[in-house]
């Protein structure tokens, strides 16, 4: 499958990290979570986990750093449950040239693209990879297991 994308317009992104102390439930498609961590994808200013497109899902943190190396397929999105085809989730096509870094996402046959400036793509990953490295350790960075789609 080949995909379309446009370099001109890029989106911000910028990514935060989400805490749910142990005094706190949160609930996501039926399951509960406690004393977690999970990643927040922002792009123009927008929660992409408040989208229909991204409801009830996790960003897969490895994946999401190892998409900085090259152009490649990577799962940068999971269902909660960690569980890629549950959610209907396929790897995400990532593009790299010389000032851009493009996502073309897939899910459920619906299609989203987004252009970054490389940049700042890098320098936001590495934030959150700090970040991350920072946190106490009693939190677990969600989603945990990851099966990847087949």
């Amino acid at each position: 499958m080949s995909y379309l994308y446009y370099m001109n317009n890029k989106n911000e992104i910028k990514f935060e990290l989400k805490e749910v102390n142990e005094n706190q439930i949160m609930e996501i498609d039926g399951i509960s979570f406690s004393n977690i961590v999970y990643i927040l994808i922002f792009v123009d200013e927008v929660n992409l986990f408040t989208l229909d497109f991204f409801q009830d899902s996790f960003v897969v943190f490895k994946e999401l750093k190892n998409s900085i190396l090259k152009s490649d397929k990577y799962l940068l999105f999971t269902g909660v449950s960690g569980i890629a085809d549950d959610a209907g989730w396929e790897y995400v096509d990532v593009f790299h040239d010389a000032t851009s870094v493009v996502w073309n996402i897939r899910r459920d046959n619906a299609f989203v693209n987004y252009t970054f400036d490389r940049k700042r793509y890098f320098n936001e990953i590495s934030k959150i990879v700090k970040r991350i490295e920072s946190i106490n350790s009693i939190f677990i960075l969600e989603p945990l297991h990851v099966v990847y789609p087949e």
